[in-house]
């Protein structure tokens, strides 16, 4: 069991939020992961997690799973033109998971900021990797805002209307 996971598992127990978890062959992509979630006749809206570089700094994107992320419209937030997604080995060195399997919260490093996509809580259940390409998750989304704003990161939700993206502070 990976330190990520075991956070993840300590996360969801200490703000007493009911989850379930199943395992499936290794998955590395979100078509994988909602194939297997299908058989176990889950229901809800599956999680791409994705690490941006920009300035200098890695940021945590964590949207629909059948969403297209344009970085560029992340360059005002960040502050620069220069916006690129991180290498995979940026990512395992970053956040100590591999591409396929990177969650939506979790991480030992508190330096990850995480931005949310608000179209995720339309849905009533959320599902994503733990940090394992073998297992999956699914918790409420309701619990998913609590989760945010009880971890260390800052987190900020983001909504794209009419093809701007506007941002919040989470944790208000």
């Amino acid at each position: 069991m990976n330190d990520i996971y075991k956070n993840i598992l300590r996360i969801l127990k200490t703000q007493n939020i009911h989850f379930e978890e199943i395992e499936h062959p290794p998955v590395l992509t979100c078509d994988e992961s909602a194939r297997y979630r299908k058989e176990h006749g889950w229901e809800g809206v599956g999680s791409k997690n994705i690490i941006l570089h920009a300035k200098g700094r890695f940021y945590l994107i964590v949207t629909v799973a059948e969403k297209e992320i344009k970085a560029r419209r992340f360059k005002k937030e960040f502050g620069t033109k220069n916006i690129r997604f991180a290498t995979p080995e940026e990512v395992e060195r970053i956040t100590g998971c591999k591409i396929g399997a990177i969650p939506p919260f979790g991480y030992l490093n508190p330096e990850i900021p995480i931005y949310v996509d608000e179209e995720i809580f339309q849905h009533e259940y959320f599902m994503f990797n733990p940090a394992v390409h073998t297992k999956s998750i699914r918790i409420k989304t309701e619990d998913l805002k609590k989760i945010y704003k009880a971890v260390e990161q800052p987190v900020k939700f983001f909504s794209i209307k009419e093809g701007k993206i506007y941002f919040s502070d989470a944790k208000d």
